[in-house]
């Protein structure tokens, strides 16, 4: 999947889990996002712990969204646990901003409308990548299911991927945060 440069999400499960199938541009299956935790406690808190892995079920990131008042914010962890950003939505007027701090020291700003899924990753004015939101079909679009694309620079290393990719869940999950207030 990291070696990858456009990517396709497409949401397959709803109400209490987050749940995408992730595929290349010829649509052929490269990896997936599964919510974690209990049924319970998503009911209550929605998803809470997201898996990215490949298709063999090898880890590539992991989403953590952490209980906070205020500002949302999440942690993005590589399979062994080390941490590839701090992600927290900001204040803003008129417009929710999402910024992300990078492990190393680098932080990496979403701009465009990041609620309606048009936007870029960008690094010191540079953008890594882009995300748009891509028409799922009437069906999937009746049962609220989600697709998006991301178009990844080919020179970003595969640890940026990484928390490129984890920033796409977490904005989904901002996203659907934001629809159920």
């Amino acid at each position: 999947m990291l070696e990858q440069n456009t990517l396709v999400f497409q949401q397959v499960t709803g109400v209490t889990s987050n749940n995408f199938d992730i595929t290349d541009l010829a649509e052929a299956p490269v990896g997936q996002i599964l919510t974690g935790g209990s049924g319970l406690s998503r009911a209550f808190f929605g998803a809470r712990k997201l898996a990215v892995s490949e298709l063999d079920g090898t880890p590539v990131v992991l989403v953590d969204d952490v209980m906070s008042i205020g500002f949302d914010r999440f942690t993005l962890s590589d399979p062994a646990g080390n941490e590839l950003a701090q992600v927290q939505t900001k204040l803003s007027f008129l417009r929710k901003r999402v910024g992300m701090e990078l492990a190393g020291g680098h932080s990496m700003e979403l701009s465009g409308n990041v609620l309606g899924f048009e936007f870029d990753f960008e690094i010191d004015g540079n953008r890594a990548a882009r995300v748009t939101r891509e028409w799922a079909g009437v069906g999937r679009a009746l049962m609220g299911h989600s697709r998006y694309r991301l178009d990844l620079d080919p020179e970003l290393p595969a640890w940026l991927r990484a928390a490129v990719i984890g920033g796409v869940v977490v904005l989904d999950l901002i996203r659907a945060k934001a629809a159920r207030r």
